[in-house]
């Protein structure tokens, strides 16, 4: 998306425990946007942990067998409190800021993908047409966002994660790492196939690349589809140049978009991840959302993630079964 490898890290981060309201034995634990409730008695002497975010697979080792077989790191509520990923013991070693990710074999979770899996990969179209990825607001907002600054925001689909485009008269279709091999049992395809409106957009702007995800029947939350995938799209690159919002949809104003949540809010922390916590917008949809996509009104970048824009995942949809 931005030119940088998506980070998912677990950080080695100071302990500081605050009283948990509702549980003597319990205390809370901050890390950037998180709240992590945790034993007091584990950590009273404790000056650093390895924080290992939600949607983190723990490996199968000694380290880990308190989780037996729940090995997915989720979201749960602890006498009423929000308690998001876990705290281990920090390497040995280790200091505060570190990523121990490898050192503890933490990988990121990545939900399967129901199409046929084999012999995906196709044929690459020239140009630049980078991989798609968007940073967690609880680990980066404070640091890439401005308050007081204008975003807009878009609601943040559950599916899969598609990229399309044309060249010399030729479609193209990939999923957010690869491009696939012209397939019908592929969602990527089905998504093209099954969407003209996307289609004559990209025989009108062979110079753009569209990216959106393909949903439906991809994972658990449906959007209200009985059979089959839809694509909605969030993204627009022209060339080398991510258009803004305002932008992206006026050009391409028949393409299936995601919903806008917010088409200009002035930024505060609390509003934005108040803001992840609703319904889908989606027509059809009778669920929670996965959550929302920020960004500015005005494109720019940043050194820590470069293209400016995060993602907040919603806590009811991280405590779904």
């Amino acid at each position: 998306m931005n030119g940088m490898p998506a980070t998912h890290p677990v950080e080695v981060v100071k302990i500081h425990l605050e009283p948990h309201p509702n549980a003597d034995t319990l205390s809370i634990v901050r890390v950037h946007g998180w709240t992590c409730c945790v034993r007091t008695a584990d950590w009273k002497d404790a000056a650093l942990a390895a924080y290992i975010p939600p949607d983190s697979i723990a490996p199968e080792t000694s380290a880990f067998e308190f989780l037996g077989k729940h090995r997915r790191i989720r979201v749960k509520r602890l006498r009423g409190v929000v308690s998001m990923g876990l705290l281990m013991p920090a390497p040995s070693g280790a200091k505060e800021g570190d990523d121990v990710a490898d050192a503890l074999g933490v990988a990121h979770y990545q939900p399967p993908t129901p199409c046929d899996f084999g012999g995906q990969a196709g044929p690459s179209p020239g140009g630049y047409r980078p991989t798609y990825d968007v940073e967690n607001a609880r680990r980066y907002a404070d640091e890439v966002l401005v308050p007081g600054e204008p975003l807009w925001v878009t609601e943040k689909i559950h599916g899969a994660n598609g990229r399309w485009c044309i060249q010399d008269g030729e479609f193209f279709a990939g999923s957010r790492t690869e491009w696939k091999r012209k397939k019908e049992s592929l969602i990527w395809w089905q998504a093209l196939d099954g969407c003209e409106e996307l289609r004559q957009f990209l025989r009108d702007n062979p110079d753009c690349t569209v990216y959106g995800e393909v949903y439906g029947h991809v994972q658990d939350l449906k959007y209200g589809i009985d059979r089959g995938v839809r694509v909605a799209v969030f993204d627009i690159l022209r060339g080398s140049e991510w258009l803004d919002g305002r932008t992206a949809r006026k050009i391409g104003e028949r393409l299936p978009w995601v919903p806008i949540v917010r088409s200009e809010m002035i930024y505060d922390w609390e509003s934005l991840a108040a803001m992840a916590e609703m319904r889908s917008l989606m027509p059809g949809a009778d669920h929670v959302a996965e959550g929302i996509v920020a960004k500015p009104i005005i494109e720019r970048t940043n050194p820590i993630i470069g293209r400016v824009q995060v993602k907040v995942i919603s806590s009811a949809y991280l405590e779904r079964p």
